[in-house]
C-alpha cells in the first residue's frame, strides 16, 4: 500500500505539474537559442552565384523571441562572424589570377525579426515534433573592412584599364562601417523535449552596397555585395518539467 501510495503521488505531482509548466509556456511564450555556422559572401570576388566556399569562418547566432500567438513569435537576434574571398584561389576565369583582389571584414550583427510558423496547431512547443517556419526582419551589421589590391599584374591590368581607372574612384570612397540589411530566410525545429529543440536555419542578407568586399568601380558596379549564413543550434524554452523524485 505504501508502494501504492507513493505511486499515486508521483502521478499527481507530474500531472500537476506538467498542466502548470504547459500554461506558464502559453503564458509567457518565452524562447532562447544559440547556434553555429557561418556566413558566406557574395559579390565581386567570387566567380559562383552561391558565393565563397574556399574561405569560410565561424560564426555564432545567438536569439531571444517571445511567441504573439500560434503562428507568429517576434526575435532578437545577434550573429558575430567574419566574410572574406580571395581571388588567387580561382584559375577560371584566368583574369582573376591576374587581378589578385582579396578583402576581409569581421561581422557584428543585430537584427529584430518576425518569424512564421505555418504548420502551428498551438502554443505548446511539443505539439509537432518536426515545425518549418519562415522569417524576415531589420537590421545593421557593423564591419571593418580590410582590402588588398596589392597583387595586381600591371601587365595584364595597365594604368588605362578598368581595373587601374575603378581602384583610382574606389580608393577616395570611405568602406562601410555601419550597414543597413533585410534578413530573410527559414528554418525548421526538430522538437526534444518540452523545453529544447534543434534548429537549422538559412538567412539571407539583403543590401544596397556595393563596398562590402571594398571594391565597385574595380570590380562590377552594377552588382551589389550581400551575404547569407548557415547555422544549426538549440533552442530553449523555459518551463520544462521532470517529476520529482519523492523516494
Amino acid at each position: 500500500m505504501r508502494v501504492l501510495g507513493r505511486i499515486l503521488v508521483i502521478a499527481s505531482v507530474c500531472i500537476t505539474t506538467t498542466t502548470k509548466t504547459i500554461a506558464q509556456q502559453r503564458e509567457s511564450g518565452y524562447e532562447f537559442g544559440i547556434g553555429v555556422g557561418t556566413l558566406i559572401y557574395q559579390g565581386d570576388l567570387v566567380p559562383g552565384f552561391l558565393g565563397d566556399y574556399r574561405t569560410l569562418k565561424p560564426a555564432l547566432n545567438v536569439f531571444a523571441g517571445k511567441a504573439i500567438d500560434p503562428f507568429f513569435s517576434v526575435r532578437g537576434n545577434l550573429t558575430v562572424g567574419k566574410i572574406l574571398a580571395d581571388e588567387a584561389r580561382y584559375t577560371k576565369p584566368e583574369w582573376r589570377q591576374s587581378r589578385n583582389f582579396k578583402f576581409s571584414t569581421p561581422v557584428t550583427e543585430l537584427s529584430a525579426t518576425v518569424v512564421f510558423r505555418p504548420t502551428a496547431k498551438g502554443t505548446d512547443p511539443t505539439d509537432r515534433k518536426i515545425s518549418p517556419y519562415v522569417f524576415a526582419g531589420v537590421g545593421v551589421s557593423f564591419l571593418n573592412v580590410k582590402r588588398d589590391y596589392s597583387r595586381v599584374d600591371t601587365t595584364v591590368f595597365g594604368a588605362k584599364s578598368d581595373v587601374q581607372l575603378g581602384l583610382g574612384r574606389d580608393t577616395v570612397r570611405s568602406l562601410p562601417r555601419a550597414l543597413p540589411v533585410l534578413p530573410v530566410g527559414l528554418g525548421v525545429d526538430m522538437v526534444l523535449s518540452s523545453s529544447i529543440s534543434l534548429n537549422a536555419a538559412l538567412t539571407y542578407r539583403f543590401t544596397k552596397a556595393d563596398y562590402i568586399d571594398g571594391f565597385k568601380y574595380a570590380g562590377n558596379p552594377k552588382n551589389e555585395d550581400a551575404y547569407y549564413g548557415i547555422s544549426v543550434g538549440l533552442t530553449f524554452r523555459p518551463g520544462g518539467y521532470r517529476c520529482p523524485s519523492v523516494w
